[in-house]
């Protein structure tokens, strides 16, 4: 209270040190004070101040294997359920133990989905094929033709395109010519 009545002499005074930091203050306060009121003049008006945000989904992706017509890596949004990976991967194949999922389930990203065939197996006539989606770098590096820098552009590519499609896309892979591409072809699946 002393202090509050020695600064209302100074400005009585007029001291200048003390002018300015009184009008800092009080400029201060009635911009806490403007703002204060024109949030409280919005929700006055029933308008809630509203903040927006963008939140930006990456691509999900879930692989499927085992006894489906084509097994590899598919993009899936959020909500995406199993039937809906399946019918992606051209539906079960004529082995398939189709009660072995659950076709409800919403998938969940970088799951591996594991279709099995009748009696628990998964089908061994797709494991002959290397699936360009969920090959790692060294399975493609087996690949005849194929080094560490021809895996790391071909993983590269279905990164940057969301996966194969078809495995005539490889020819769009830089260092992959028809001669090449001829050789893997009968290797590798989507």
């Amino acid at each position: 209270m002393e202090s509050l009545k020695s600064t209302f002499s100074l400005l009585l005074a007029r001291d200048k040190a003390t002018i300015r930091k009184v009008g800092f203050f009080v400029a201060v306060g009635l911009v806490a004070l403007f703002v204060l009121l024109s949030s409280l003049g919005s929700s006055a008006t029933g308008k809630a101040p509203t903040l927006s945000a963008t939140i930006t989904q990456s691509a999900l992706y879930v692989d499927i294997v085992g006894a489906v017509e084509k097994p590899g890596v598919y993009p899936v949004s959020v909500d995406t359920r199993l039937f809906e990976v399946v019918s992606a991967a051209g539906g079960f194949t004529k082995s398939a133990d189709q009660k072995s999922v659950n076709l409800a389930r919403l998938v969940t990203d970088g799951e591996q989905i594991i279709v099995l065939g009748v009696g628990g197996e998964i089908a061994k006539s797709q494991s002959k094929l290397l699936s360009l989606n969920s090959a790692t770098e060294v399975e493609l590096e087996a690949l005849p033709g194929v080094g560490p820098t021809l895996a790391a552009r071909i993983i590269d590519w279905r990164s940057a395109n969301g996966g194969f499609t078809k495995v005539d896309q490889l020819l769009k892979v830089g260092g992959i010519g028809d001669k090449l591409f001829a050789g893997l072809r009968s290797m590798v699946q989507p």
